[in-house]
């Protein structure tokens, strides 16, 4: 596009004088307009230049203020005006207004033709459009032509950075570089979201964000040089973006172009890419539904189709359970954002895994390291934590909750570790409320009780016989089953029970008299407090799980 500077150096401008505003001199001229009588200055479109001849603006006091607001409106790119036939100079409240806003004010003798400047001036953005146009063209055509010739999106970023003569660094979502090409800046050093160049570093994860729902590209300068932030963005989703780096007195209009184009490309190969991924979580939540309901033939069948999922059944195998803490997070948006950041784990740790999604949650079976029990639920524990851990990194408003089910080595047992791990977040909140993952094997007596309850016992005789005193009390039943809850909690702790219940130690002495004259119980007796942390937990457990 045709500028101020570049203008003036034009042979129908060449008597011209600039009077003001030379810092604006490389304003971008978008298109030219002759007016004589200015009345609506509203109209006037970013980066017009205005050529005018003066009329009747010294007439009245209403003309000149309407004038000196026109140089003080910022889209124009410049104004020119005729001298001699209205004006025999330009008013020095032109040039001060002018000067003080960097809007280049021209002076053009009257033996100059309106419509040469017109002409030539429309003729060179036209022609430097139609070339844009067809350089654009050729971009996209190449860049497509990589992609129809079987050539990935590796290929795509070396081109792309070749044809901008710049570094392009491809983002996922997650912010991690998934693509990378240096065709210039080779001192550039990252980390992550972090460039350092010259020893200078800027974080631009902030303007990854921003950017995540704009429709176009974001120009941000640091020091010297221009970082080009584009989104890449399908059916309304952001699968990442575009970052351009290069030196700022270096970037021309046609970057935007080739990065415009390129993104259309990333955009259909990423949504080509997740319409595979989908299928293929598809097909494994099915299988993994077959194998935790035991709806299979026999297990060499599972074996086989393991294998062509290039999965093997045969290792030892364990299963963990991903749901949200609070009910308002449970929506298909969410639970696919945490199936991606648990995806790119795995994939980065190179391990094999399955996935099944659900509603409000997530499934994961993954082979286990380790000789022994410990070693096993060390290692699974470990890698819920890294799970944790990133998703907390990004979404730490919206707490999940892992629970791990057992180790297995047989494929008739690995629905019982699906069915472990769902106990193990369900009764997460009885064991430890802050709590965020959960082994199985931490649940202890719950444990006990859980197997009981799915074996048929019903769990309200065991706290009826033991703490149903403290049930038929009016308005204090909760808050001495509370208290006796938080007592256990604290390992018979006056001190630390007392503070938790925000109550006096003497408080909490008279309700643990009380509660040993209603269930006629002794907490000094160790086969009685047996009794009472049996009735205390069977009842939370029928309360999280429902009578049964």
């Amino acid at each position: 596009m045709l500028n101020i500077k570049e203008a003036m150096k034009l042979p129908s401008m060449e008597k011209t004088k600039l009077v003001a505003g030379e810092k604006g001199i490389h304003n971008k001229i978008k298109w030219v307009t002759i007016v004589e009588v200015l009345e609506d200055i509203e109209r006037i479109q970013e980066g017009e230049f205005l050529i005018t001849t003066g009329f009747n603006l010294l007439e009245s006091q209403k003309n000149l203020e309407i004038f000196h607001n026109l140089l003080r409106y910022r889209p124009l790119s410049g104004v020119a005006i005729y001298t001699s036939f209205y004006l025999d100079k330009i008013p020095n409240s032109f040039i001060e207004i002018a000067e003080k806003n960097h809007l280049p004010l021209i002076e053009i003798p009257t033996d100059i033709n309106f419509s040469e400047i017109t002409k030539e001036i429309l003729e060179k953005i036209v022609n430097r459009q139609t070339k844009l146009l067809e350089q654009s063209q050729k971009i996209h055509h190449e860049l497509t032509a990589l992609i129809l010739n079987d050539h990935n999106l590796t290929k795509v970023t070396e081109r792309l950075a070749q044809l901008t003569k710049s570094n392009i660094y491809i983002f996922d979502p997650f912010y991690d570089i998934i693509y990378s090409y240096k065709e210039i800046l080779h001192e550039i050093k990252y980390s992550q979201t972090t460039f350092t160049i010259n020893q200078n570093s800027i974080n631009i994860s902030d303007y990854l964000l921003q950017n995540s729902n704009k429709a176009s590209s974001e120009h941000n300068i640091f020091k010297s040089h221009c970082f080009t932030i584009s989104p890449i963005i399908a059916k309304s989703t952001c699968f990442g973006w575009i970052v351009m780096i290069k030196p700022k007195a270096t970037w021309q209009k046609l970057d935007d172009i080739a990065i415009e184009r390129a993104t259309s490309i990333y955009a259909m190969e990423f949504l080509k890419k997740q319409a595979v991924e989908e299928t293929q979580l598809r097909i494994q939540s099915d299988l993994l539904d077959d194998i935790f309901n035991k709806n299979y033939v026999n297990e060499p069948s599972i074996l086989d189709k393991g294998l062509k999922l290039n999965y093997d059944f045969s290792l030892p195998q364990s299963v963990l359970h991903l749901t949200f803490k609070q009910e308002k997070n449970h929506n298909i948006h969410i639970v696919n954002k945490l199936c991606r950041i648990t995806e790119q784990l795995l994939q980065q740790r190179n391990k094999q895994y399955m996935i099944q999604t659900k509603f409000d949650s997530i499934n994961i079976l993954t082979n286990v390291n380790g000789k022994t029990v410990t070693e096993q639920q060390q290692y699974t524990m470990a890698l819920a934590e890294e799970l944790l851990t990133i998703w907390n990194s990004y979404y730490s408003k919206i707490p999940i909750t892992i629970g791990i089910g057992q180790t297995y080595n047989q494929i008739r047992d690995l629905g019982k570790s699906a069915q472990e791990a769902q106990n193990a977040t369900l009764l997460s909140k009885l064991i430890n409320k802050s709590q965020n993952i959960i082994h199985y094997n931490d649940l202890g007596v719950y444990n006990l009780l859980l197997t009981m309850s799915q074996s048929g016992i019903n769990l309200s005789h065991i706290y009826n016989e033991y703490i149903g005193g403290l049930l038929n009390r009016e308005g204090n039943e909760i808050d001495l089953i509370q208290t006796l809850d938080m007592y256990f909690k604290h390992n018979q702790s006056i001190k630390n029970t007392s503070e938790e219940l925000y109550i006096h130690r003497h408080t909490l002495r008279y309700r643990l008299n009380q509660i040993e004259q209603l269930t006629d119980l002794n907490l000094k007796k160790s086969d009685d407090l047996l009794k009472l942390q049996l009735g205390v937990m069977a009842f939370n457990l029928i309360g999280v799980i429902g009578k049964t």
